[in-house]
């Protein structure tokens, strides 16, 4: 007896009846209808008569499978159970599916059985009659239970199958109820005890007590634990059953399921929609045939074969237009059919081709040559002059295109046909030259005079048109013209547009940076002092465009200010302190300290950021000279206090090129746009 609690059994299937195609990925329809269910198995060439249904209410149907979950493993088609199909949609949550029908078992069914037989229940057997136009036919199925996997190898050896009865093809004995529904290389029916897991389940017998041999083969078997649509503990994988069959011939076959020792636990088979399939009839045409028209006559009276079948049923033929009749000039089908007895049909088709003595005449346009932004079609370059003598078709032509030496130049080689109503053609050739031989134009951008940003998002992006091209490449290059880019500098911005055919246009933008602007900026909190005493230089608001006079410096040699107090005069002169032929200052030591004062200004930040933050090598000497944990202004106050040191003009201590190193160090990197 099964070890399944009478009060949680009828719980399950309470909750199972209530969630009945709860899922959206399995769906299920009662259907008692023999016709219907018959008819949903028929394929192409096979015909279903004669169908009963010996099965209780309820344990019939169909299903369908959803678009995103399949853990049947067939789209659609039937079902049949030993239970209640209202039960099987349903995620795979209760111990024991179970439906009592109070049915009996099938007496054809019980043989496929291994002795002694149990009880047998609850069966559902689906019967009809079947004629195949071809020599064979198969279907595909797949088969659960909720006996798995607990009752596996015990009595409960629930059974599917699929018998056929009729004539054997190959001339034994006629077919008797012989069972196609077996495991594959095997000729064991697909029951519990056939297909299942690698070992017995939990409440299995001893299997010598109920014929089976031990367990059943698992290549085949899916454990559907955990599944969420399918209430069906295991399951088969999708098999085919296949028969062969003497083609027209009627045949009888039964599909049936039941329970074994128990009407408990469900058992079911899915039968894929469309399974049983056979072939139409062949039929080849005679080959095309082509024949000169009657004398004085557009037409001609043809006579062709007789087609060729191949059909394993008697078939009748018929071809349209029939041999005899009389065709006009040109081509024309001719389309055959075969029909056998259960009127499935195949066709095919062949030509009659009447040909007319006389070709037609035809003059091309004269050739051209035309520029790539014209039109090259037969309104603007021309149309052939036709004649014949039965009439013409409208011409029509073919271009082969031979590319030339760039994209939009290339050569059209046109060649006319004109075709009369027998299907004699003529044909001339055009050659039409398209040339690209334009440049593009090109506009550049207005000069500009930025601060510091000279991209193109800043200064402006060329454009340029082209009569064929709609994407004309713009390149451009820049030529250092004037100064040094830090501080002032001229570039021209040469600008290029090259079309497809390398057809050329070019323009010159002229674009000047000056960070005056930016000094003056600087300079409007008040001047910039470097030196100590008598011996400094003053940058007062107004002369920020000496510093883009003066830098970058000149010489490599630091120094300290001359001894007097230096202004920036209107022409930017620094009294006695040297400035060369080109304007610069001289002295390294000033060139970098005024770098760096006027970055501070700018950027006050970098005034009390520490030296020791800043990766720059510093010797003794230097460190010495500075305060404890020094930042940049402490080290702009050593150098002006060296700026001003009139010594350093005598020795040129080894303190100042030391601190000249500093200086240029901490300024590495860093300009008056990004300080």
């Amino acid at each position: 007896m099964k070890h399944f609690p009478s009060l949680g059994r009828m719980l399950c299937i309470l909750v199972l009846f209530l969630t009945w195609n709860a899922s959206a990925q399995l769906s299920v329809s009662s259907n008692n209808n023999p016709s219907d269910l018959a008819a949903r198995l028929v394929g192409p060439g096979v015909t279903i008569t004669n169908a009963v249904l010996k099965c209780p209410n309820g344990a019939s149907g169909t299903f369908a499978t959803g678009p995103s979950i399949d853990e049947v493993g067939i789209g659609r088609g039937i079902l049949l159970t030993s239970g209640q199909v209202s039960l099987v949609a349903h995620s795979n949550d209760v111990p024991g599916a179970t439906g009592l029908n109070g049915a009996s078992g099938n007496a054809d069914l019980d043989k496929l059985l291994p002795a002694p037989t149990p009880q047998t229940f609850d069966a559902c057997m689906l019967e009809f009659d079947l004629e195949s136009i071809g020599n064979q036919v198969s279907f595909e199925y797949v088969f659960g239970s909720e006996e798995y996997e607990e009752y596996y190898c015990s009595q409960f050896n629930d059974v599917f199958g699929f018998l056929v009865s009729g004539p054997n093809p190959a001339g034994g004995p006629a077919y008797a109820d012989l069972n196609i529904a077996l495991i594959p290389s095997t000729s064991k029916p697909v029951s519990i005890n056939t297909v299942g897991p690698p070992t017995c389940g939990q409440f299995a017998t001893p299997p010598h007590s109920f014929g089976s041999p031990g367990p059943g083969d698992p290549a085949f078997y899916r454990n559907m634990t955990g599944a969420t649509t399918l209430q069906y503990d295991g399951k088969t994988v999708l098999l085919t059953a296949k028969i062969s069959l003497k083609a027209c011939q009627k045949y009888h076959f039964k599909l049936g399921v039941q329970d074994a020792s128990d009407q408990r636990l469900d058992s079911g088979v899915f039968i894929k929609e469309g399974s049983f399939k056979s072939s139409p009839p062949e039929i080849t045409c005679p080959a095309n045939k082509t024949i000169n028209s009657d004398a004085g006559q557009c037409a001609a009276k043809v006579t062709y074969g007789n087609p060729t079948t191949v059909s394993d049923c008697p078939v009748t033929t018929s071809c349209s237009p029939a041999s005899g009749s009389t065709f006009p000039v040109g081509v024309s089908m001719v389309t055959c059919k075969a029909t056998d007895q259960l009127g499935n049909t195949g066709t095919c088709q062949f030509s009659i081709t009447v040909k007319d003595a006389e070709k037609p005449g035809i003059v091309c346009p004269a050739n051209t040559t035309v520029s790539c932004e014209m039109p090259t079609n037969p309104g603007a370059v021309g149309h052939p002059v036709v004649s014949d003598n039965c009439g013409t078709l409208p011409p029509g032509f073919t271009d082969a295109t031979a590319p030339g030496s760039c994209p939009n130049e290339f050569t059209i080689s046109r060649t006319w046909t004109v075709t009369d109503p027998a299907g004699n053609a003529n044909t001339c050739l055009q050659v039409i030259k398209v040339e690209d031989k334009k440049s593009p134009a090109i506009i550049c951008p207005a000069n500009i005079t930025v601060t510091c940003d000279t991209t193109v998002a800043k200064t402006g992006m060329a454009t340029a048109t082209d009569n064929c091209d709609l994407s004309v490449a713009i390149s451009r290059k820049d030529i250092h013209i004037l100064g040094d880019c830090d501080w002032f500098c001229i570039t021209e911005r040469h600008w290029t547009a090259t079309d497809d055919c390398r057809n050329t246009s070019k323009c010159v933008q002229t674009i000047t940076k000056d960070v005056t602007p930016l000094i003056e900026g600087a300079l409007a909190s008040g001047p910039l002092k470097w030196g100590q005493n008598a011996a400094t230089v003053t940058l007062p608001p107004g002369k920020g465009a000496c510093v883009v006079q003066w830098l970058p410096y000149s010489g490599t040699t630091p120094v300290a200010l001359k001894f007097d107090d230096a202004v920036a005069d209107a022409d930017c002169r620094l009294m006695t302190n040297p400035i060369d032929a080109t304007g610069r200052i001289v002295n390294p030591l000033l060139g970098e300290a005024m770098k760096l004062k006027i970055f501070v200004r700018l950027n006050p930040a970098l005034g009390t950021t520490k030296l020791k933050d800043i990766p720059c090598e510093m010797h003794f000497i230097v460190r010495q000279a500075l305060a404890n944990n020094p930042d940049v202004n402490e080290l702009l106050r050593v150098t002006d206090l060296t700026l001003g040191n009139v010594n350093v003009n005598l020795l040129v201590p080894e303190h100042a090129m030391h601190l000249l190193a500093v200086l240029k160090c901490v300024n590495a990197g860093r300009t008056v746009c990004k300080p």
